[in-house]
């Protein structure tokens, strides 16, 4: 099921259709909320890229390493300011995807392009 959701995720924040196996390598980990609206992934750049399945929307933070949702608030290790280049690996912050604090970009449309083998970083950013 995770895998479905985190394939779709990537889908929409690439604008290209993957299937399962497409989606290798593409990230270190994700997470989804228990509903599967919102899947939080963190790329090779150490970017979360956090995708509303429903608004068809994104963000970017570059701030830290999702940990997980709360319903729909995301838990974050790391510096929500980063003053230092690396994290405290003990500072935790919230990002309520709920709120208006956040700064959603909407995803490319799916391209039928043979886009097929660029990565999150090169297409989202």
């Amino acid at each position: 099921m995770l895998t479905e959701i985190v394939t779709r995720a990537l889908s929409q924040l690439t604008g290209s259709a993957l299937n399962g196996d497409g989606i290798k390598g593409q990230f270190q980990y994700a997470y989804a909320s228990d509903d599967g609206q919102f899947v939080a992934i963190l790329t090779h750049d150490m970017t979360t890229y956090v995708v509303d399945l429903n608004a068809q929307r994104y963000f970017a933070e570059c701030g830290g390493s999702p940990r997980g949702f709360a319903g729909h608030v995301l838990e974050m290790e790391g510096a929500a300011t980063r003053s230092h280049p690396w994290p405290a690996a003990n500072d935790l912050f919230d990002l309520d995807m709920d709120g208006d604090d956040l700064s959603w970009r909407q995803c490319p449309g799916l391209r039928h392009a043979s886009a097929n083998n660029r990565s999150v970083e090169s297409r989202a950013a």
